[in-house]
C-alpha cells in the first residue's frame, strides 16, 4: 500500500513536471521580509557578544529556511508540481521549519565535528555550522561554496518530500536524491558556480560604493545602502538556487517518465 501511494505521487509529480515554467523573479516577493529579517539580524550578530552571536546566526538561518521553503514552493507551483505547502498556515509553516532546521543543526555539528577530527583548520570548519547562511549571503570563495550547494539541495527535497504529503526525513531525503542524483548534481555545480559569481560581484560592488559611502555626510544612508545591497544579493542566490533546482527536478521526472518501465 506504502509502495502504491509513492508511485501514484510520484506519477503526479512526473506529469506535472513537464510543463516548463515561467521563472518571474517577482513572484517570490514574500520571500523578501524573511531575507530582510535574516540581514538585519546577520549585521547585529556580527557585533555581539559570544553567546549572543551564536543564538542570532541561528536565528539568521531560520529566516533564511523559511526564505528558502516558500521560494521552493513557488518554484514547484510554477513548474506545474504538485505540492501541498500552500495549504499549510503560517504556524504550520513555522513548525515545519524548525523539524528541518534541527536535523540540519545536528548534521552541521556532525560536519564540524568531523572536520575537526580530520585535521581542517578550526575557523573554516566552525563556518560548516552556518550552511543556510551561505545560501543567501557571501562565504569566502572556495569549497564552501559546494558545502552550501549541497545544503540548498538536501533542504530543496526536504520541501518536495513535505509536499508530497510525507513525512520528511533524512532517511528518505537522501532516498529521493539518489533517484535524481545526476540530474542534481550537475544541479550542485551550477550552484556552486552561482554563488562564486555572485560573491565576486558583490564584493566588487561593495568595493565601488565604499569610498562613496565612507564619507562622513553620508551618515546612517551607509547601513541602508548595506542593508540594501545584501538584500538584493541575497534574493539574487535563493531565487537562482531553487530555480536551478527545480528546473534539475523537472527534467529527471522528464527523462524517468520517457524511460521504458515508467510506462
Amino acid at each position: 500500500m506504502e509502495a502504491t501511494g509513492t508511485a501514484s505521487a510520484s506519477s503526479r509529480t512526473t506529469r506535472g513536471y513537464r510543463a516548463w515554467p515561467t521563472f518571474g523573479p517577482y513572484l517570490l516577493l514574500q520571500t523578501v521580509p524573511w531575507l530582510l529579517l535574516a540581514t538585519v539580524l546577520r549585521s547585529y550578530a556580527r557585533v555581539m557578544p559570544g553567546g549572543l552571536a551564536l543564538l542570532g546566526m541561528v536565528l539568521v538561518q531560520f529566516a533564511v529556511l523559511l526564505a528558502f521553503l516558500l521560494a521552493s514552493q513557488k518554484m514547484i507551483e510554477l513548474a506545474k508540481g504538485s505540492t501541498s505547502l500552500a495549504r499549510l498556515s503560517f504556524h504550520e509553516q513555522l513548525v515545519f521549519g524548525w523539524r528541518v532546521i534541527w536535523r540540519f543543526l545536528l548534521l552541521f555539528l556532525l560536519a564540524v565535528g568531523g572536520a575537526n577530527f580530520a585535521g581542517v583548520d578550526k575557523f573554516l570548519a566552525a563556518q560548516l555550522w552556518f550552511g543556510f547562511d551561505g545560501i543567501a549571503f557571501p562565504w569566502r570563495q572556495g569549497l564552501l561554496q559546494l558545502w552550501v550547494a549541497a545544503i540548498s539541495t538536501i533542504a530543496f527535497m526536504f520541501v518536495v518530500e513535505k509536499g508530497q504529503d510525507r513525512e520528511p526525513r533524512f532517511i528518505s531525503v537522501f532516498k529521493e536524491i539518489g533517484r535524481h542524483w545526476r540530474h542534481l548534481l550537475w544541479a550542485l555545480l551550477f550552484i556552486s558556480a552561482l554563488l562564486v559569481v555572485a560573491t565576486f560581484v558583490q564584493g566588487r560592488i561593495a568595493g565601488i560604493l565604499a569610498p562613496i559611502f565612507d564619507r562622513p555626510e553620508v551618515g546612517r544612508a551607509r547601513y541602508l545602502a548595506y542593508v540594501a545591497l545584501v538584500l538584493v544579493f541575497s534574493y539574487i542566490r535563493l531565487w537562482g538556487i531553487v530555480a536551478i533546482l527545480t528546473h534539475a527536478l523537472r527534467a529527471s521526472y522528464r527523462r524517468r517518465s520517457q524511460m521504458p518501465e515508467a510506462a
